[in-house]
């Protein structure tokens, strides 16, 4: 019997904005000093309504979900563990065999006592952390960086057994600094995401480390050089990902795809009130919401003028800049639809993708100089996908 496709979402849980650090360029910056947090009960519907709209889909598509449960701030791990072994409690009870389900938590990895080093051990199955190397700007509340604790405390999963991979967002501070970022992950044998600093809380929040489109395609083609040429590489994201369309691009055979929000949305962010945003729209704007999901069904969320109208969105912002580009259908275009992360500049108010394509065809250019191409310009031998970043 032939076995039913696996399709991913990702639900990135605000689970509270509380943090007991001030980085300087976050953009959660405005809300880091509030104790709200989802109660067990919300976090319960939240749960049941999941089950019931992606258990639907799958009985009328016949695929199977993987549903990722991302734990985000704020730093998560303010919240005590009890919170956590409770919620993940429920989440058996309510989801059973029905789904597949995975919790990944990103934290900023200050706090670790024996209590939550056994919860990332035992309680999640991935965690993500945030280290921004060279840079000083992830500071606590008195102003003093953060690196050199978080370090330790990496070390000491390392010596637990406990996997992680980190992010590192890019910024003035640490531009220079590529080839030791690089460094740093590759002796050490981590997966890391390079993260582009992106729009802030308010206005000139970045003024001081602010960077351009020219300089972030740089330091990312930097980084595909160092990574391409490393003899003991490790997973970089974007660039895994962005290999993997430059090899379908390169391949006529290799099937094409295209990103449709109203057939699945793989990204889908919770705010801390339970208000439901496409991974595209500004989740700091209530008329962007799609609803709550602690008060109304999944289906209804994506459903309705809202999500038609986020759904339009998309479509046009994809319109405007992927049917021209060689790229589209290798890469399906969910960078530009998912545009949070990914479109830097604007051109009459639509995100144009300059910076990966530009660094789409940086690769492409590496592997046509290298000598791995054959005649007729495909990877003679492909490498095997790389496996899914942290998120």
């Amino acid at each position: 019997m032939a076995q039913e496709p696996t399709r991913q979402v990702q639900f990135v849980t605000k689970v509270s904005k509380f943090c007991n650090l001030r980085c300087t360029y976050c953009y959660e910056f405005a809300e880091l000093d509030r104790r709200e947090r989802m109660s067990r009960e919300q976090l319960h519907r939240m749960y049941v309504h999941l089950r019931d709209y992606y258990v639907g889909k799958d009985q009328e598509d016949g695929a199977r979900t993987h549903l990722h449960i991302v734990w985000h701030g704020g730093e998560p791990l303010m919240i005590e563990p009890d919170y956590y072994w409770r919620t993940l409690e429920d989440q058996r009870a309510v989801f059973g065999d029905s789904l597949r389900v995975s919790n990944t938590v990103q934290t900023n990895l200050t706090l670790l006592d024996d209590e939550r080093l056994r919860l990332l051990r035992d309680g999640f199955d991935n965690v993500g952390v945030s280290l921004d190397l060279f840079s000083g700007l992830r500071v606590n509340i008195a102003g003093r960086d953060q690196q050199a604790k978080v370090v330790s405390h990496m070390e000491r999963l390392r010596s637990e057994g406990v996997p992680f991979g980190c992010i590192t967002v890019l910024t003035r501070k640490n531009l220079g600094r590529v080839k030791d970022t690089f460094s740093f992950y590759e002796k050490a044998g981590l997966g890391f995401r390079v993260l582009p600093l992106f729009e802030g809380a308010y206005a000139d929040q970045h003024e001081a480390y602010d960077i351009t489109v020219p300089e972030i395609v740089s330091a990312l083609n930097e980084l595909a050089d160092l990574w391409l040429c490393s003899d003991n590489p490790v997973q970089v994201s974007p660039l895994d990902h962005q290999l993997q369309i430059v090899l379908r691009h390169l391949d006529p055979k290799a099937p094409r795809s295209y990103f449709n929000q109203r057939e699945w949305l793989p990204v889908i962010v919770v705010n801390t009130p339970g208000d439901v945003y496409a991974y595209g729209d500004p989740y700091e704007d209530l008329q962007a919401s799609l609803g709550n999901i602690f008060t109304t069904p999944l289906g209804e969320l994506l459903s309705g003028p809202r999500f038609d109208a986020s759904a339009r969105a998309a479509e046009t912002r994809m319109a405007a800049n992927c049917l021209n580009c060689k790229y589209f259908g290798a890469c399906s275009g969910a960078a530009i639809a998912n545009n949070r992360d990914n479109v830097h500049t604007e051109v009459d108010g639509i995100g144009v993708c300059d910076v990966d394509r530009a660094v789409l065809q940086h690769i492409e250019d590496r592997l046509r100089s290298s000598g791995v191409l054959n005649g007729d310009g495909r990877v003679a031998t492909a490498p095997a996908p790389a496996a899914d970043p942290v998120a």
